[in-house]
């Protein structure tokens, strides 16, 4: 009992720590895109420094042949940089987006490949920089980057109904297993308390010169149940409170763009065509 109090201890307190180099739930698990024109790419640089692991990065990149042979068009841009800043109601974090041109070529024919950076995961590994990038590349002359939003909410879901299923789905695998084994070490304990009392009551009935004693235990037993019991409740009510507002691994969410703008030339005129997705 002792033992089970610690635990819900130790995972009430131990919830209130961020883990700031959690790594991201797109790492080796690359977003769906929502239209053609454009493919999520990660890519592993290594480098002495972050801004070399950068550099590696983008030369990997450009050195990908499977992803050029789908580039259907030349992107005719010189190299440039952008910023663009995207917000949703503040609910999402705030999104860097920089586009940037990487150049290469392939058996002598040139490509320019542009290419947005989504996020990225950094780790040192013997004193060298590892760096997880994920990409949004153009694979289409006249690209529709979707929004892209980062954030560490997952809300609710059915996963929350199974202690500590919830937490390992949001990355938090440790947190996940110490609420699923202190349930079941709850859930075991009132199962062996209560076995235990029915067990000594029944005694208590039959063998009427230790009644005092058993009726000691009977006692001892209930309360010990009744723990248990607490325990598991406060165990569950907080593993569904934890599944909602803790923050999980950081993921990608991809909304679709509803407006898309398209350059239009004919002999009478020349302009720009909207179309609108529902």
């Amino acid at each position: 009992m002792r033992n089970l109090i610690l635990m819900l201890v130790v995972l009430l307190f131990g919830s209130t720590l961020t883990i700031h180099a959690q790594k991201p739930a797109w790492v080796n698990n690359t977003p769906k895109e929502q239209n053609r024109t454009y493919k999520f790419v990660e890519v592993v640089s290594y480098g002495s420094n972050l801004e070399n692991a950068r550099t590696e990065g983008q030369k990997k990149l450009a050195s990908n042949e499977q992803l050029i042979k789908q580039v259907t068009v030349v992107v005719d841009r010189e190299g440039e940089q952008r910023v663009k800043q995207t917000f949703n109601n503040g609910r999402l974090n705030e999104v860097v987006e920089k586009v940037f041109d990487v150049k290469t070529s392939i058996r002598g024919k040139e490509f320019t490949l542009q290419a947005g950076t989504v996020d990225e995961y950094a780790i040192m590994e013997n004193g060298v920089c590892k760096l997880h990038t994920l990409y949004m590349v153009a694979v289409d002359s006249n690209p529709v980057f979707d929004n892209v939003y980062l954030t560490t909410k997952y809300g609710f879901s059915a996963r929350a109904l199974v202690p500590g299923w919830a937490q390992l789905y949001k990355g938090s695998t440790a947190k996940g297993l110490a609420l699923l084994a202190a349930e079941v070490a709850a859930i075991g304990g009132i199962i062996f308390t209560e076995n235990e009392r029915a067990s000594y009551a029944l005694k208590m009935r039959t063998q009427h010169a230790f009644a005092k004693e058993y009726k000691t235990k009977v006692d001892n037993y209930e309360t010990a149940r009744n723990c248990c019991i607490g325990a598991a409740v406060a165990i569950y009510v907080y593993n569904l409170i934890d599944a909602v507002v803790a923050p999980g691994a950081k993921r990608v969410v991809v909304k679709p763009h509803n407006f898309n703008f398209s350059p239009v030339a004919s002999k009478e005129f020349s302009g720009l065509t909207l179309s609108y997705k529902f």
